[in-house]
């Protein structure tokens, strides 16, 4: 391999090497895991919750697509857990309930655990960062001219960096709003957030 990691149990190297052949491309994909960690699995419990009041096809599809996520996420980091999160994915895709309801929470304790885990390496990285205004705008901007050219990597780095602060109350449900978007690659909305934001910009 071209870097050597601590060993993580629950976490094979050589496997993520295989995906993430250098170090600062692994060292954010954990960092990433890190910050989140409690977004994703509450978005994975509030899905298996709905479930449970409605079976619904497109309930069903919520939940895999979610779980499906942090498949990804844990295939990259060849982690163990990537079984169970397989799991859950075709439980959600055979319309499953018995198994959603039995193995999620216990998906979830085992997804946050290892996140303590891989916090032993990246640190506190998901302590928001002091909110700097100049910044925020640049990025905003950056954000809406990335996404009409459709640089995806440019996106998700500004988008990253806005996720970071600890942003005013009142630019929260756009920039809520904003992540989703971005996201889903909506640059319909991306632009429409952006543009309520950027009213903002005494500049």
């Amino acid at each position: 391999m071209d870097y050597n990691m601590p060993p993580i149990e629950g976490i094979n190297w050589e496997k993520a090497h295989g995906y993430l052949p250098e170090k600062e491309m692994l060292l954010m994909v954990l960092e990433e895991y890190v910050k989140t960690c409690k977004k994703q699995t509450k978005l994975l419990a509030g899905y298996r919750d709905i479930l449970r009041d409605e079976a619904s096809d497109e309930n069903f599809a919520s939940y895999r697509i979610q779980a499906h996520a942090m498949k990804s996420t844990l295939r990259s980091l060849g982690a163990e857990l990537f079984d169970m999160a397989y799991s859950l994915e075709m439980a959600g895709k055979e319309k499953s309930s018995e198994t959603i309801m039995a193995k999620t929470d216990i998906f979830i304790e085992e997804y946050t655990a290892l996140s303590e885990k891989i916090r032993g390496i990246v640190g506190d990285c998901d302590r928001k960062k002091t909110f700097d205004g100049n910044l925020f705008f640049v990025k905003i901007k950056e954000i809406k001219n990335a996404m009409d050219i459709f640089d995806v990597t440019t996106l998700q780095e500004a988008a990253r960096t806005v996720l970071d602060m600890e942003l005013p109350t009142e630019y929260e449900k756009d920039v809520s709003c904003l992540e989703e978007a971005v996201r889903n690659l909506d640059s319909d909305t991306v632009e429409e957030c952006c543009e309520r934001l950027l009213l903002n910009d005494a500049d």
